[in-house]
């Protein structure tokens, strides 16, 4: 019965105690950090208190830098690119703890929209949608109608859910896209990183710009992008200013990073918007598709 009712060992027996060696590597330690590996002689557990005040200074770069980065990155468009690649780096945030600090905000606001949205009654709303599903099939590009046959044609399940999709009231429909877009957002909006620095990278070959440069232009115009569109959700006139922001946006941070003549920077622009936008909604397609192929049937 005594072994039944062991709740384990006392946490005391699994701290480590502080010993003249490292906990790590055991190497004699004489200083604050061990001279082997690096890690601290004093092994400390953080409080609940001391965590949160971590994670928001060093994760979600609620600190000080905040604002001249912010402050750089929205109203010189292109310059925080500029002083990262520069290496005049101390005075502004990490790019991807920036990413990271926007990213948190922006779906904050999406996820805020939908449950409001939810939770208001829908007056007046149709019973059935306004377009069907043969109509929609039929308004659809190409590349979404090819990501749908290979969905329908390796998941039975597919072709009953996106039934089912078309058969809900339109607030339904909507809903139903925002959950799943709420699910899949970030990781599209990661995804996006790689394959518009590669746009990039294919825009400005010959000019000796390094992929890895392009990357952080990418994360400064998607951080910007996204703290555009967590302010812009709120009012559609937000929004409709949001959506004519973005390109001009990455024409001028293309024009301010990169140089040239502005007749060859819009072309390149351009070239990179047009396409990095068919890349994000392929994206979009093969994620919001795929949770409805994995998901099982309802009928």
């Amino acid at each position: 019965m005594k072994k039944l009712f062991h709740l384990g060992p006392r946490a005391s027996t699994v701290r480590p105690e502080h010993s003249g060696s490292c906990h790590n590597c055991h190497a004699d330690v004489s200083e604050t950090y061990c001279g082997q590996c690096g890690q601290k002689a004093h092994v400390h557990i953080a409080s609940a208190r001391e965590f949160i005040h971590h994670f928001i200074g060093h994760y979600v770069a609620a600190e000080g830098r905040l604002w001249p980065t912010l402050k750089a990155l929205l109203l010189r468009p292109g310059q925080l690119t500029l002083e990262y690649i520069g290496g005049r780096r101390t005075r502004f945030i990490d790019p991807l703890r920036l990413l990271l600090t926007v990213s948190l905000l922006a779906f904050l606001a999406i996820k805020l929209i939908v449950h409001v949205d939810t939770a208001m009654p829908a007056n007046g709303a149709a019973a059935h949608p306004a377009t069907s599903q043969a109509e929609a099939e039929a308004k659809m590009e190409p590349l979404q109608k090819l990501v749908i046959e290979t969905y329908r044609r390796n998941s039975p399940a597919f072709a009953e859910n996106f039934a089912r999709y078309y058969r809900m009231p339109d607030n339904e429909q909507t809903q139903s896209f925002m959950t799943s877009w709420l699910s899949v957002g970030p990781t599209v909006a990661l995804l996006m990183i790689p394959v518009m620095a590669f746009w990039l990278k294919l825009v400005q070959m010959g000019t000796g710009w390094r992929y890895g440069e392009h990357l952080v232009f990418s994360v400064h115009w998607l951080s910007a992008a996204l703290f555009g569109l967590a302010v812009s959700t709120f009012t559609h006139y937000a929004w409709l200013a949001f959506v004519a922001a973005l390109p001009i946006y990455l024409l001028l941070s293309m024009r301010r990073v990169y140089g040239g003549n502005w007749l060859l920077v819009f072309l390149r622009a351009s070239v990179v918007a047009y396409l990095s936008f068919v890349s994000f909604k392929f994206c979009v397609w093969i994620f919001i598709y795929g949770r409805m192929a994995m998901e099982h049937a309802v009928n």
